[in-house]
């Protein structure tokens, strides 16, 4: 008996850590963006993430377009892809990863290929006008984030007819801001391209959301074909490791700036509005400090919207909303 009960803890311990090692984020539309890219040798990209990212999670990065009815080409695409691979230590929002094709890195696979994305070499940008696609699972069942264009100023293109042309995703979106579809070419057409295009606005931000807005938006970016152009060269340089969102410092941060609660006094249906940072749980108390409920948010950066009115009764309540770098409380009237 005495060997089976120390034997069940390590078990315990082994299953434990096989469940962190096998965790993976899973991402929305939003959730990366792609802030450099670069066509001319050596093939380059940077990326960001919005969101905290759990060891072990896969991300894949393909210069597969899109044919005019959103999808991938159903007869197969010839270009490749590459897959990152989150450190086991994970990485945190706002984090940004550069790779240069040149010099590979044990982050960075090439994709093993399917019947959609057919080759297994990784990605190869084209100068003649090129894109990059993020997405999580496969070419054939694709979980579409983000997608920079290179190729044009508009996502008319046609991925079947040319490598160098892309159309828009179905699930990604141009209009807008923040959006998930940015083309940063040199004009309307669809092979109208810039070799090389980098973000050119700041890096300090005070939400995600500010962050998220400002990087999808086409005129921050200075497109190049040349990889001479001064200018170019000195904001690539200038790429830090790590975008400064002024929410998510843990220097005096205070929570409840950048969340709100809506509308207060409420009939118990609310809404949590909440400028991007990322968000662990919610607590409901009453006055007397009694938990009521508790929510566990699991990381949610978005708004969250709660109907309490089968739960909670008039009178004065006390909301615990904790991140991982701060907590604030929030009173809620119900009436």
């Amino acid at each position: 008996m005495k060997t089976k009960l120390l034997l069940l803890p390590f078990l315990m311990s082994c299953a434990l850590g096989m469940q962190r090692t096998q965790a993976q984020t899973t991402l929305v539309p939003g959730d990366i963006a792609i802030l450099w890219y670069q066509a001319d040798t050596p093939d380059s990209f940077a990326f960001t993430t919005f969101v905290d990212l759990e060891g072990g999670t896969q991300i894949l990065f393909t210069d597969c377009g899109a044919v005019p009815a959103g999808t991938f080409d159903p007869a197969g695409c010839g270009e490749g892809a590459n897959v990152y691979t989150v450190p086991v230590s994970g990485i945190e929002a706002g984090e940004i990863i550069s790779y240069n094709f040149a010099v590979p890195t044990s982050e960075f696979s090439n994709y093993s290929g399917d019947s959609v994305i057919t080759s297994a070499t990784g990605m190869s940008l084209s100068t003649g006008g090129d894109s990059i696609t993020v997405l999580q699972g496969t070419g054939e069942s694709p979980s579409l984030i983000f997608i920079l264009s290179g190729s044009s100023t508009t996502f008319s293109g046609d991925d079947s007819n040319s490598t160098t042309e892309t159309n828009l995703f179905t699930g990604l979106t141009d209009v807008g801001l923040p959006r998930t579809a940015v083309a940063v070419g040199s004009g309307p057409l669809p092979s109208q391209e810039f070799d090389n295009a980098v973000y050119s606005g700041s890096y300090t931000f005070t939400t995600i959301q500010d962050a998220k807005i400002a990087l999808t938006t086409p005129a921050n970016y200075v497109g190049a074909n040349d990889l001479l152009d001064s200018p170019y060269n000195a904001l690539v340089a200038a790429i830090p490791d790590k975008l400064n969102i002024l929410a998510l410092s843990t220097n005096e941060f205070d929570l409840g700036t950048v969340i709100s609660v809506y509308p207060n006094p409420s009939k118990g249906q609310i809404i949590i509005k909440n400028s991007g940072v990322a968000l662990e749980t919610l607590t409901i108390n009453d006055v007397n400090g009694r938990r009521i409920s508790y929510y566990d948010l699991n990381g949610a950066s978005g708004d969250q919207s709660l109907d309490l009115r089968n739960m909670l009764s008039s009178g004065m309540y006390l909301m615990e909303i904790v991140s991982k770098k701060g907590s604030t409380i929030k009173k809620l009237l119900i009436q």
